[in-house]
């Protein structure tokens, strides 16, 4: 792997993780603010990526992989992966996953970042952060 894609790689796993910890708390506050949780609770990761020009078949197969990884980790529920219809759109993909709790996120993004051994197309732009559904 080259030093590019490797930093590249390490740059988007490193704000993964700044957002997953800043999520952290508010998610904890919300949790003791709550007497008992139910399945509706769960935490929704919004995922939008500004992709490259030609970049896109890359794009998605890096996603893919990430979610196929992802998808066999203890917390994960589902995800989905959306493609924009403008052709001028800032973000092409977003992703939007459930996960059971900001932890379980977590834990796995740390591990997919060390054993999944697939760096994300050059380019590639992540703009993650965890969301609770406060109406419905």
């Amino acid at each position: 792997m080259n030093a590019a894609i490797k930093i590249s790689r390490i740059a988007f796993i490193i704000l993964l993780l700044i957002v997953v910890g800043s999520c952290k708390n508010e998610a904890a506050q919300k949790s003791k603010s709550t007497a008992k949780m139910d399945k509706t609770d769960h935490i929704i990761l919004i995922n939008p990526f500004e992709v490259p020009e030609g970049k896109l078949d890359e794009s998605v197969s890096y996603w893919e992989a990430c979610r196929d990884f992802l998808k066999k980790q203890p917390g994960y529920i589902s995800t989905e992966l959306h493609e924009t219809i403008k052709d001028d759109a800032k973000f092409a993909l977003i992703n939007v996953a459930v996960w059971v709790s900001p932890e379980a996120f977590s834990e796995a993004s740390k591990k997919m970042a060390k054993e999944l051994g697939i760096a994300p197309p050059e380019g590639l732009k992540a703009n993650p952060s965890l969301y609770t559904v406060i109406r419905e």
